[in-house]
C-alpha cells in the first residue's frame, strides 16, 4: 500500500499544474513536482474513494458508481470502481458514461505517450476512450480499441493501453479518466464494468501486466461430445512472470477438483482423468495467477451425450398462470433402478404444482416454492418408464415477467446420481432449461395524468383486439376502496379524531383511494398527493372495492375509467380473462402538465401548402376534445364574430406525452392536438383559431401558398438555436425578426436542428416555441430532429408536438418526410436514428427521388455528411454513409445541415469528392447557429466558404425558374456569403453509371481492402466492417461469362461435359472436391437428426438447421441449445465451410491471432483455397463476428457464377460485395432482410449461416 500512495504522490507532481491562480472548471493549482521522471504515474486508483470522482452517464436508461471491494473485482489495493449500467432500448446515440475528476479539467504538466488501465470486462463490445484537450480547449482522445471498433472483447481482468495523439497544443489537460461508448443498438445491454489503476505512461516498463491464457482444448468450449471423455484438457500459459500454480483453482459442477488435477509445464497442459467425468451436463471453472499477481479465469461448459444420464426437457415459453411442466428422463438406459436430485427454480416466476411420476416409478419429493428449490427421488425404474421418469408442473405466476436484461429464466439440476441395486453408477446433471415468459394478451394504456381518464386496449399475441377482459389492480389498490363525498363538504383529518388537525375540506364529488373498509367509523384516505395520509367520516362518504373489475373490453378491445388517478404515486394493473392474463403494467399517476387554454399554436409545411394548413398546439390532457376553425379573411383582417358565416370547424386528433420540465425533474403528462385543413384555396389568405367552447385562441392569419412555377419559392434556413436560456430566446427572436424584416416575402421556414439544449426539459420546448411565435402562427415551419432535441422523450415531443407529412418510411414516420413547393421538391431526413432506421431512410429516399419530377430538390437533416468543425474533417456520421451517395447520385442542388456551429458550404460534390471545376454536383450549406452556442471551424479540403464568427447567422433562399439564390446574414443584417447555384439547361447532365467490376469476385491483392482493387476505394464508413480480400496472387481471376465453355477435343474428351455456369447455378470451381463435397450430403440423409430445444419446427430455419447438423457442419451447445439467433464469428464460419465443402484442416497458424486458436485448422485450409485472407495488418480476427456480404464471398470463391443482370437490393449499391450478393440472390441462395433490403454489413446469425451454406450445396448439387 504504502509503494502505491507514494505512486499516487507522484500523479500530484506530474500531471497537477495550472498556469498561475486558480482557473474556472479547473481543479486548484498544485507546486509539488517530482524528483525524477518516472515511467508510469498511476493517476486514479480509486484507494481514497470516489468522492472526489465524477460521474456523468448520458443518454442510459440508469446507471450507478460504487466503491468495489470484492477481491475478485479489485485489481490492486482494498478498492476498484464498479459501474453498474442499463442502456437497453436507448435509441439516442451514443449511450456513454463520462468519469473524471469533480474539480474539473487537470492540467497535465508532461505528455504521456500512453494511457493504461485495469479493465474488468464481460464481452461486451463497449468502446473506451480518455479524453483530453489542447490549450485552444480541443478535445482529442486515447482510444482503447482498434479500427474495426473492436472494444471489451474479453471477460474478466485485462490491462489495456491506448496511445494519446501526439503533438497537440500544450499545455494539454485531462478531461475525462474514460468514458464507456456504445452506439450499435444490438449491442446496448445491462451490466456492469470494473475499472482499477488508471495510469500515465511516459516511457517503457519491464513490468509484467499480461494475464495468463486459460484455453479449452479437450472437450473445447461449448463442445457437444457424443462418446465418453477420454481425458479432460485445458491450456494453461503465462509468456511473462510465470504461473503461480498456488493460486490454481478448478471447479468442475461446483466441485472442486483441483488436486486431483495435472499440470506438465512442458506442455502447458492441465489434464483430469476423463473417466471420473460423467456423461451429461457439465460446467468448468478455472482460476489461476501468475508470480505478479496478474489474475486469469474461464468458464466452460460442455455436454457428453454419452452414458446412462438424466436430461430435462420443457417448452421455450412459459405462458403467465398457467401449468409448465418440465420432464425428467433418464436417456440411454442401462441399468439405473434410482434416480435423486435437486433442481433450483425462480420461485417469483415459478411455484412447483405437482409432481407426476411414470408408471410404476416410486417417487419422493420435498419443495421449498420459497427459496426456489425442490429435492426427487425416484426408485423402480426401469427401462420401460425410464423415458418419462417424472415430470414436475411448474405454476407460472400470474406476475411473473423477465427482468431488464434477462433474455431467459433458468432451470438448474444439482446433487444428482443414478444407482442400479444400490450402488452408485454415476452423478449426471442434465443440461439446464431455459425458458421466457410469455402472455395471451398484450394491455396497452394511455392518460395518467392526475384526475384524466385512462384508456386501456387489450390486444392477443397476434395484435387483434380481445372483447371481454377485466381490467383489475394489482398490488396496493387492489386492497383498497374508492370513496365519493356525499354531503356538501367533508373534512379530511390528520387523524381518526375531530379534535386533530384538518388536513382539508373534501367537496361533493371529490373521490379518494381508501382503506378496504371502515374502522371505527373512519375511512383512511390518500390525498392527491400520493404522499399524505389522512381520515374521513364513513357517514360523509359512499365506498366502492377495487378488488373487481374496473370494466370490461368492447368489440374494439378498449375501455375507459377514471379510477385509475385518483393520486400521484406507482399502481399496478393487469388484463384477465379467466385464468389467462396480460403481463402486469406498471403506471405512474403524474402531475396535469398545460392550460385550459390552447398554447404554443404553431403552422408546419404539409405535402401541399397551397390547399392545406397544418396546425398544432397543446393543453391540459383532460381536455381531450378540441377545434380548429377557419373561413377565409374578411376584408378586415382577422376580426371576426366567431359566429359570422363562413366559419367551418374541424375536430383536431390528439396524443398524451409524459414528460419532464427540467432534465430528469418530476414528470407530467400534457396533451398535444394537431390538425390538417384541406381544400383551400390557393394564394388566399385564411383566419383559423384553436380551442373548444370557453377557451379559444385568438384568431390568426394565415396565406396558402400560390402554384404558379413563375413565382419565386422564398424561404429562411436557420438551425442550431438551442434556446435553453432567455437570453437564447431572445437572441433567436431578434434573428428572426430582422430575418423576416429583411426578406418579408418569405413563405417559410425550415430549421437544421437543435432547437433546444436539452431534448428531456419540456420548458425549453416552450422556449422555443414561445420564441419562434413571432412567425409560425403565418409562416409554417419544416424541422429536423438534432442530437439536443432527441434526448430522452424529446423525440416524442417533436413529433407528436408537431404536425409533419406522414409521407415518410414506416419506421420514422414525421421524422423524415417530403413536400412540393411549386418546381421543387424538398427532403427532411432524421439523422438522430439508429443504423437500422438509417437504412431504413435511405431506401425511402432513393424510392422518393426516383418519384421526384420537380426541376430543384433541396434535402435537410442535421448531421452533416462533410464537417466543418475543427477536428471532425475525418469524421463520418451514418449520413455520409448512408444519405450522401444517394443525394449526388440523384444530382440533388441542395443540402441544408446544422450540428457544427459554424456556417459553411462545400464545393458541389459528386462521389464524394469535391468538384472544384465546374458546379456540377450537390452543394450541402451548413447554417451556423441561430442562438447562442458556437464552435471553432476549419476549412477542410471540401468546403468552398466558411465564416466562423460566433454571431447568429440566418440563410435566405430564393428557388426561380433558373436557379436557387443564397443569401447568408449575421443578426447584425452584415452580407457573409452569396452564391447561386444553376442547373445545366435541360437538366442533360448525368452522372456516368460505374463502371462494372471485370471480375465477379474482390480482385485479389496482398492485403484485405473492404472492396476490389479494380474499382475506386470507398471512403470508410464507422458504420460498416472492412472485410478482407481473397489473397491468391497478384493476376486478376478469370472473369466467368454466360457463354458456354469450348467443347473439349475428341483427343481429350472427358466422359463428363463441362458444367456451365448461369444466372440461376453457379457450379463448383475446379479446386472443389465435388466427391467430398457428395459424401457429406450423403452422410445428412442417412445421420439420425439432432433435436434442438429452441428449434421448434415452426422456426424458419428448423429445416436447415436439421440437415446441417445431420451433415455434420454444425453442431448445438452443451445445453442441447442451438442458439439460431446467435451471431457466427468469422472462425466459426470458416470451420462450417471447411466441412461442408470436405476440406482438410491444415497444421500451423496461417495468421499472427489465429496461432493456437481452436479453429486454426480450418482457417488455413481455407486460406490455401484461396477463399479468405487477413486484415491489413496481417491479423485475420477469427472471433469477429462475420457480416452478411463476408459470408457470401467467401461462398462465392467457391463457384463459378454469372453476375446477375439486376439490383436485387437497394442497400448493396458502392458495397464491395455486390456482385456476388446479387448473384446469389438470382439463384436463391441468399434472400434479403424485408423493404428491399440485404443488409450486407449486419452480423449474421447462426441460422442464417447454415441457410445460405445448405442453399449454395444444394444449387451445386442439383442436376
Amino acid at each position: 500500500m504504502r509503494a502505491k500512495r507514494l505512486r499516487k504522490i507522484v500523479l500530484i507532481a506530474s500531471i497537477l499544474s495550472l498556469l498561475g491562480g486558480i482557473q474556472a472548471g479547473y481543479a486548484p493549482r498544485h507546486q509539488v513536482h517530482a524528483a525524477e521522471p518516472v515511467a508510469e504515474v498511476v493517476i486514479e486508483d480509486f484507494e481514497d474513494g470516489i468522492s472526489d470522482v465524477k460521474f456523468n452517464p448520458k443518454r442510459m436508461y440508469e446507471a450507478t458508481l460504487h466503491l468495489e471491494e470484492d477481491e475478485k473485482r479489485v485489481r490492486n489495493g482494498r478498492y476498484s470502481a464498479r459501474i453498474d449500467y442499463d442502456m437497453i432500448g436507448i435509441v439516442d446515440n451514443p449511450s456513454q458514461i463520462e468519469v473524471g475528476y469533480n474539480a474539473g479539467r487537470i492540467p497535465v504538466e508532461q505528455y504521456p505517450q500512453k494511457v493504461g488501465m485495469w479493465v474488468y470486462g464481460n464481452d461486451e463490445g463497449h468502446l473506451l476512450t480518455t479524453k483530453f484537450r489542447d490549450k485552444n480547449g480541443s478535445s482529442f482522445q486515447a482510444e482503447f480499441y482498434d479500427e474495426t471498433n473492436d472494444g471489451i472483447n474479453w471477460s474478466g481482468w485485462k490491462y489495456v493501453q491506448a496511445d494519446v495523439p501526439q503533438g497537440k497544443a500544450a499545455p494539454i489537460v485531462l478531461e475525462l479518466f474514460f468514458q464507456l461508448k456504445q452506439s450499435n443498438m444490438a449491442l446496448k445491454n445491462k451490466g456492469s464494468i470494473w475499472i482499477d489503476d488508471i495510469t500515465f505512461i511516459y516511457g517503457e516498463s519491464n513490468e509484467d501486466k499480461e494475464v495468463p491464457t486459460i484455453k479449452a482444448i479437450s472437450p473445447l468450449e461449448n463442445d457437444v461430445l457424443s462418446a465418453p471423455l477420454d481425458e479432460l484438457k485445458v491450456e494453461l500459459a503465462d509468456n511473462g512472470s510465470g504461473l503461480d500454480l498456488t493460486t490454481l483453482s478448478v471447479r468442475l459442477d461446483g466441485a472442486d477438483i483441483t488436486n486431483e488435477t495435472s499440470y506438465n509445464p512442458e506442455t502447458n497442459l492441465l489434464t483430469y482423468p476423463g473417466g471420473l467425468v460423467d456423461g451429461g451436463y457439465h460446467e468448468l471453472a478455472l482460476e489461476v495467477k501468475d508470480n505478479n499477481g496478474n489474475p486469469a479465469e474461464k468458464k466452460v461448459a460442455f455436454a457428453i451425450n454419452a452414458g446412462e444420464r438424466l436430461i430435462m426437457t420443457a417448452d421455450n415459453e412459459a405462458v403467465s398462470n398457467d401449468i409448465y411442466p418440465v420432464k425428467i428422463s433418464v436417456k440411454d438406459y442401462v441399468n439405473a433402478d434410482q434416480a435423486s436430485f435437486t433442481l433450483q427454480y425462480d420461485p417469483h416466476t415459478l411455484q412447483v404444482d405437482g409432481i407426476a411420476e411414470a408408471s410404476g416409478v416410486v417417487l419422493s419429493s420435498s419443495a421449498d416454492n420459497e427459496q426456489g428449490r425442490v429435492r426427487i427421488g425416484l426408485s423402480h425404474l426401469t427401462s420401460a418408464n425410464a423415458r418419462d421418469s417424472v415430470t414436475v408442473n411448474f405454476r407460472v405466476a400470474s406476475h411473473a415477467v423477465l427482468e431488464r436484461g434477462e433474455d431467459y429464466k433458468t432451470i438448474t439440476m444439482s446433487d444428482s446420481s443414478l444407482s442400479a441395486g444400490q450402488v452408485q453408477t454415476s452423478s449426471p446433471i442434465a443440461a439446464p432449461v431455459r425458458y421466457t415468459i410469455a402472455f395471451p394478451y398484450r394491455l396497452n394504456m394511455a392518460g395518467v395524468g392526475l384526475g384524466t381518464s385512462t384508456a386501456f386496449t387489450v390486444l392477443d399475441r397476434e395484435g387483434k383486439p380481445v372483447q371481454g377482459a377485466d381490467i383489475v389492480f394489482g398490488g396496493l389498490l387492489k386492497q383498497s376502496s374508492v370513496v365519493t363525498v356525499n354531503t356538501v363538504t367533508s373534512s379530511v383529518y390528520e387523524d381518526d379524531d375531530i379534535t386533530s388537525s384538518v388536513l382539508m375540506a373534501a367537496a361533493a364529488g371529490d373521490r379518494f383511494y381508501a382503506s378496504a373498509e371502515p374502522d371505527d367509523g373512519w375511512f383512511e384516505i390518500i390525498l392527491p398527493d400520493g404522499r399524505t395520509s389522512g381520515y374521513i367520516a364513513e357517514a360523509d362518504v359512499s365506498s366502492q372495492l377495487l378488488s373487481g373489475s374496473l370494466g370490461q373490453t368492447d368489440a374494439e378491445g378498449r375501455v375507459m375509467t377514471d379510477l385509475t388517478t385518483l393520486a400521484l404515486g406507482e399502481y399496478q394493473v393487469q388484463a384477465v380473462i379467466g385464468e389467462q392474463n396480460s403481463r402486469v403494467v406498471r403506471y405512474e399517476v403524474v402531475q396535469q402538465y398545460g392550460s385550459n387554454e390552447p398554447q404554443y399554436v404553431q403552422t408546419y409545411v404539409s405535402e401541399d401548402m397551397s390547399s392545406q394548413l397544418s396546425a398544432a398546439w397543446q393543453t391540459r390532457p383532460d381536455r381531450a376534445v378540441t377545434y380548429i376553425e377557419y373561413r377565409e379573411a374578411s376584408l378586415e383582417g382577422v376580426g371576426i364574430d366567431s359566429d359570422s358565416n363562413g366559419i367551418r370547424r374541424l375536430q383536431a386528433e390528439s396524443e398524451l406525452q409524459v414528460l419532464s420540465m427540467k432534465e430528469n425533474g418530476t414528470k407530467g403528462e400534457i396533451r398535444f392536438h394537431n390538425a390538417l385543413i384541406e381544400g383551400l384555396k390557393p394564394n388566399t389568405a385564411y383566419n383559423y383559431r384553436v380551442g373548444y367552447e370557453g377557451n379559444w385562441s385568438e384568431w390568426f392569419l394565415y396565406r396558402t401558398i400560390d402554384q404558379q412555377k413563375s413565382t419565386p419559392t422564398s424561404f429562411l434556413f436557420v438551425t442550431d438555436s438551442h434556446t435553453k436560456q432567455t437570453q437564447g430566446m431572445e437572441t433567436y427572436q431578434e434573428l428572426m425578426t430582422n430575418a423576416l424584416e429583411q426578406y418579408p416575402s418569405s413563405q417559410f421556414v425550415m430549421h437544421g436542428g437543435d432547437f433546444v439544449d436539452v431534448g428531456s426539459a419540456f420548458e425549453e420546448w416552450q422556449r422555443f416555441w414561445q420564441a419562434s411565435s413571432i412567425y409560425a402562427t403565418r409562416l409554417p415551419s419544416a424541422l429536423t430532429l438534432g442530437n439536443h432535441d432527441v434526448k430522452s422523450e424529446g423525440k416524442d415531443v417533436f413529433t407528436k408536438g408537431a404536425n409533419f407529412p406522414l409521407n415518410g418510411p414506416e419506421t420514422q414516420l414525421q421524422y423524415a418526410y417530403s413536400f412540393n413547393v411549386d418546381d421543387a421538391h424538398f427532403v427532411v431526413l432524421n439523422s438522430e436514428g439508429t443504423e437500422e432506421q438509417m437504412a431504413d431512410q435511405a431506401v425511402w429516399l432513393e424510392e422518393d427521388l426516383e418519384q421526384n419530377d420537380k426541376k430543384w430538390t433541396i434535402a435537410m437533416f442535421h448531421r452533416p455528411a462533410y464537417h466543418t468543425e475543427s477536428g471532425r474533417e475525418s469524421l463520418v456520421e451514418y449520413t455520409q454513409t448512408y444519405f450522401a451517395p444517394i443525394l449526388e447520385e440523384k444530382e440533388v442542388d441542395l443540402v441544408l445541415v446544422g450540428h457544427d456551429h459554424v456556417y459553411s458550404r462545400t464545393y458541389p460534390m459528386q462521389g464524394g469528392e469535391p468538384n472544384k471545376t465546374s458546379n456540377e454536383g450537390t452543394i450541402y450549406l451548413d447554417g451556423g447557429a441561430s442562438g447562442w452556442k458556437f464552435y471553432d471551424g476549419a476549412k477542410h479540403h471540401y468546403l468552398n466558404e466558411i465564416f466562423d464568427e460566433d454571431v447568429p447567422v440566418y440563410s435566405a433562399i430564393e428557388i426561380t425558374e433558373d436557379n436557387i439564390q443564397v443569401e447568408a446574414h449575421t443578426i447584425a443584417g452584415a452580407k457573409v456569403d452569396s452564391f447561386t447555384i444553376v442547373k445545366a439547361k435541360g437538366n442533360e447532365t448525368e452522372t456516368p453509371e460505374p463502371t462494372p467490376t471485370p471480375t465477379p469476385i474482390p480482385t485479389p491483392t496482398t492485403e484485405a481492402t473492404p472492396n476490389p482493387t479494380s474499382t475506386p476505394e470507398p471512403t470508410s464508413t464507422s458504420g460498416s466492417t472492412s472485410a478482407p480480400i481473397s489473397t491468391s496472387g497478384a493476376t486478376a481471376s478469370p472473369t466467368p461469362t454466360a457463354v458456354a465453355t469450348p467443347k473439349p477435343t475428341p483427343a481429350t474428351a472427358s466422359p463428363k461435359p463441362t458444367q456451365t455456369p448461369t444466372a440461376a447455378k453457379p457450379v463448383f470451381r475446379d479446386k472443389v472436391n465435388i466427391d467430398a463435397v457428395k459424401a457429406v450430403a450423403e452422410r445428412g440423409e442417412s445421420a439420425q437428426a439432432a433435436s434442438f430445444t429452441d428449434v421448434p419446427s415452426s422456426l424458419w430455419s428448423a429445416a436447415v438447421v436439421e440437415r446441417a447438423s445431420k451433415m455434420g457442419i454444425v453442431t448445438g451447445y452443451a445445453d442441447g441449445s442451438y442458439r439460431p439467433d446467435d451471431k457466427v464469428t468469422r472462425a466459426e464460419f470458416a470451420t462450417m465451410v471447411m466441412k461442408a465443402f470436405g476440406l482438410t484442416g491444415l497444421n500451423g497458424a496461417s495468421f499472427p491471432d489465429t496461432a493456437g486458436h481452436w479453429a486454426s485448422s480450418a482457417i488455413a485450409a481455407l486460406q490455401a483455397e484461396g477463399i479468405i485472407s487477413g486484415y491489413k495488418n496481417g491479423s485475420f480476427r477469427p472471433d469477429q463476428n462475420i457480416s452478411r456480404a463476408e459470408m457470401v464471398a467467401m461462398l462465392a470463391r467457391l463457384t463459378t457464377y454469372v453476375p446477375a443482370t439486376t439490383n436485387s437490393f437497394s442497400d448493396t449499391t458502392g458495397s464491395w460485395a455486390a456482385e456476388p450478393i446479387h448473384a446469389f440472390a438470382a439463384a436463391g441462395i441468399v434472400s434479403g432482410k424485408g423493404s428491399g433490403l440485404f443488409k450486407p454489413n449486419e452480423s449474421a446469425s447462426r441460422a442464417e449461416s447454415v441457410a445460405m451454406i445448405v442453399r449454395l450445396l444444394d444449387t451445386l448439387l442439383s442436376e
